[in-house]
């Protein structure tokens, strides 16, 4: 197989675990949006609440997973991808709002839970194309399968913030090619090369993005107006991704 088709295969494995899903994802929240009662905003933005939650535990999880003890580098990577990615979303914030503080524009919130979800999506990327340049064909099928049911599930956390406003093409365009994205970079860049410290940073920086936005959505009006609602919402949302992962890892013992 030639370098070109290869690099092919491995961007197709991209597109089809992480950005038709995510795509899907998104249509799906939109038309609910549009048509479930404004009463029912509570909800989904705790659903959105609950499946970053679930994504952020899940990433700290992969990061621990790729430090070693004896390798401070790997200390020193996780503290600065944390660092960058959380305080330097905070300070971006900041700076763009001017000095007083309030909460963040909807769109950049939105924007920085398409970030999150990207950095995460990488490193299922990675999975799959590490899989696939192994030669474990049936393996790397399975996880695009099981990561697709995954990732049309974060489709609902990108745009349930969003509310009825910013549905602009050009936006959700954008929103998903952020988010699914990275996929195809994670499957492209195993596919050939695989570093535990390209691992560290990118699951670390995922994981300080989803931080960030989860303390943002958390002190939004729509998300304490009605708290029953966002916490059963949350529920949905962690218990959603919870069984998708399951499901994942029932067909090939992988555990997104």
């Amino acid at each position: 197989m030639d370098t070109l088709s290869y690099s092919v295969q491995l961007i197709g494995l991209g597109l089809l675990a992480g950005v038709m899903p995510l795509f899907v994802g998104m249509a799906i929240a939109l038309a609910m949006l549009w048509t479930l009662p404004r009463t029912h905003r509570s909800l989904m933005m705790g659903f959105s609440i609950g499946v970053l939650l679930y994504l952020f535990f899940e990433v700290m999880h992969e990061a621990v997973e790729f430090t070693a003890a004896n390798d401070f580098g790997t200390w020193l990577i996780f503290t600065v991808s944390l660092v960058v990615s959380f305080i330097g979303l905070v300070y971006l914030e900041q700076h763009l709002s001017g000095s007083e503080p309030r909460n963040p524009d909807g769109l950049f919130l939105v924007y920085m839970i398409a970030l999150g979800l990207g950095l995460h999506n990488f490193g299922e990327g990675l999975a799959i194309g590490g899989s696939f340049a192994q030669g474990q064909w049936v393996l790397s099928s399975l996880l695009v399968g099981g990561f697709t049911l995954h990732n049309a599930t974060e489709g609902f956390a990108i745009m349930a913030p969003a509310g009825r406003q910013h549905h602009r093409i050009k936006h959700i365009m954008l929103l998903g090619l952020l988010g699914g994205g990275p996929t195809c970079l994670g499957t492209l860049i195993s596919g050939y090369f695989l570093s535990p410290y390209v691992s560290i940073a990118f699951y670390t920086m995922a994981a300080g993005s989803l931080l960030y936005v989860i303390v943002s959505l958390s002190a939004l009006p729509s998300a304490t107006a009605h708290r029953l609602h966002t916490a059963t919402g949350i529920t949905a949302g962690i218990c959603m991704m919870f069984i998708t992962g399951m499901i994942l890892a029932l067909l090939v013992g992988f555990r997104s």
